[in-house]
């Protein structure tokens, strides 16, 4: 009887809390649901929206790497689209008196994985313009 007491002791307390969880109305298949009023406020990015995003973070990555980062593959993640790639093939030139860094870089997004090349070059104020991002010819 002693046994029989003591799992009953640690058994049904738990199962109170348990029940005072799920006591609420809510079911399994209603917590699953989605609420139109909170989705509805967020407005969904466009294709070209997700890229211009992607472009803008590949530019500031590549702008403010130092020459001895270029010899290594640097990763470049995006918060607000999901996607990532790994930029490689760091070479500077110079672009009549621009200095500018032309490289590759893969992209990773939800519609698949892309090798892209391209080339950013530094204004005179000191930022950088990304001039080119394209597939590879051939």
């Amino acid at each position: 009887m002693t046994v029989y007491r003591a799992v009953l002791a640690l058994v049904l307390p738990a199962c109170l809390t348990l029940s005072a969880c799920m006591g609420g109305g809510s079911s399994a298949v209603s917590v699953l649901s989605v609420d139109p009023v909170t989705t509805a406020a967020i407005a969904p990015l466009s294709a070209e929206s997700e890229i211009m995003s992607d472009e803008i973070v590949i530019r500031d990555l590549v702008g403010g790497l130092s020459q001895t980062d270029f010899a290594t593959t640097q990763p470049w993640s995006n918060s607000l689209t999901g996607s990532a790639g790994v930029v490689s093939n760091l070479a500077t030139l110079n672009d009549g008196a621009r200095p500018c860094r032309m490289f590759k870089t893969t992209r990773h997004s939800f519609d698949g994985v892309s090798l892209l090349e391209g080339r950013v070059c530094q204004r005179p104020d000191g930022g950088w313009d990304l001039v080119s991002l394209d597939r590879p010819e051939g």
